[in-house]
């Protein structure tokens, strides 16, 4: 008597996991596992100016942003004559660029962040950067999508800086 109680509990266990698991199925298959498609900041400048110079897809998961951007000469307060100085000297400190590319009922995008590297801050000179943006989702297609980048500069005492954001850019992937 007590085997037809184990083998009828079995049966009920393995009747309630398959149950379980077909009810689990569907959910996984609908689950929005991206983690969310990134937001692009607004246009926005501090004595500074960006602008996205080209757009190019290596092998359909890279997409390399080149970038322009001019930055004013910063004003640093020199602590030793009690002066506020122009310096043209500034670093990156920090910026982003995120690419987002509707394909269907599928949003591709990427983000990369920007780091390091000097630039000259004169309110003439055009400084260039570059960045990789790797596909997460889905990789990049020929066709429209949308950029956007900003970029944050500092001068070595990290007392004055300039910024500048793109905005939303509408721009055209291609492989060349």
């Amino acid at each position: 008597m007590h085997v037809v109680r184990s083998v009828h509990r079995v049966r009920v266990l393995a009747a309630g996991a398959a149950i379980a698991l077909t009810l689990a199925i569907p959910a996984v298959a609908l689950a929005d596992t991206t983690s969310g498609t990134p937001s692009i900041q607004p246009a926005f400048t501090r004595n500074a100016t960006i602008h996205v110079e080209s757009i190019t897809v290596t092998g359909k998961v890279v997409a390399s942003v080149s970038l322009a951007f001019m930055c004013q000469p910063l004003q640093v307060f020199d602590w030793e004559t009690g002066q506020t100085v122009e310096t043209t000297v500034a670093h990156l400190e920090g910026g982003q660029v995120t690419l987002i590319q509707a394909q269907g009922r599928t949003i591709a995008w990427g983000e990369t962040q920007l780091f390091g590297g000097t630039a000259t801050c004169d309110g003439t000179t055009v400084n260039h950067v570059s960045a990789p943006v790797t596909a997460a989702v889905a990789p990049w297609k020929t066709g429209t999508a949308v950029v956007g980048a900003s970029v944050y500069l500092i001068d070595d005492n990290m007392s004055a800086s300039d910024y500048a954001s793109t905005g939303p850019v509408t721009v055209r992937l291609s492989n060349r």
